[in-house]
């Protein structure tokens, strides 16, 4: 073989060692927005984008955040709608391995809810909103990051006919944290279900229209179910010791709602 050849194949291997060290460097972390539920038809809610805070240089909290902008056209979201499998990819970015340390969601303007065919403006208390959330990011993984945005817990009346929105934020990965996951019957009744440990209701979450199906996300662990309908013709219900693994999901099955009256 000759010099020329033998120069281009060092350079082949040169290119490829530097590809391959970027992978081995850099994590990919795609940032997800999921719902809890709300009393609203729908909630639309302006989302510019995420900044995600990570160590810096020897493992130091000193690096700037890397901010991971959502790429659609039309950047409003029916927040309402983000129960059962549904997610909304708020953006998507490389990071250096290392850890995340928090999360601030950047919303704009433009947000109100729906009841019906009424729409009703919402003034944004803050567009810049933060989460605490701490995860090790192993070099070339992919990794997805969930924001759990609580409407019910977020919405407050204001002065005259106006609401506010204070968003109320709860971050999780799947990569440490399991599911749980069920149906409602009957399958035409809304419900609120909430995760409970203890004293703390660590997550909650709405019925997916028509289907009754409902999925519990960011839990590990044991927990007690509560279903709450929203229909006061059916009586709440109660399952306890529903167990949670990480990257696993507990299916309970068919929960069906007991009517008041029998």
């Amino acid at each position: 073989m000759n010099k020329l050849g033998i120069s281009l194949i060092l350079i082949c291997c040169l290119i490829i060692s530097c590809t391959d060290q970027t992978e081995r460097t850099t994590a990919l972390v795609n940032v997800f927005l999921i719902d809890a539920p709300g009393d609203f038809d729908e909630v639309w809610v302006e989302v510019l984008g995420v900044e995600v805070q990570a160590t810096g240089t020897r493992g130091q909290d000193n690096a700037d955040p890397k901010f991971f902008p959502n790429e659609v056209v039309d950047k409003k979201v029916n927040v309402a709608a983000l129960v059962g499998e549904s997610q909304y990819l708020v953006g998507r970015g490389e990071l250096p391995a290392g850890n995340i340390t928090g999360l601030t969601l950047k919303l704009g303007a433009d947000n109100f809810i729906k009841r019906g065919e009424e729409r009703t403006n919402l003034n944004l208390a803050d567009n810049s909103p933060s989460v605490s959330f701490s995860l090790s990011m192993e070099p070339g993984l992919s990794l997805d990051v969930f924001i759990d945005f609580e409407v019910y817990r977020s919405i407050f009346e204001g002065d005259g006919d106006n609401l506010e929105l204070v968003p109320r934020l709860r971050a999780f990965s799947s990569l440490n944290t399991g599911s749980i996951s069920g149906s409602i019957r009957p399958q035409n009744q809304r419900a609120v279900l909430y995760a409970v440990q203890g004293r703390d209701t660590v997550a909650s979450t709405g019925v997916v229209a028509n289907s009754g199906d409902f999925r519990l996300r960011g839990l590990s662990g044991n927990y007690r179910l509560i279903i709450q309908p929203l229909n006061p013709d059916f009586f709440s219900d109660t399952l306890n010791n529903v167990n949670v693994g990480p990257r696993q999901t507990t299916q309970v099955g068919n929960v069906t709602l007991r009517p008041r009256g029998e």
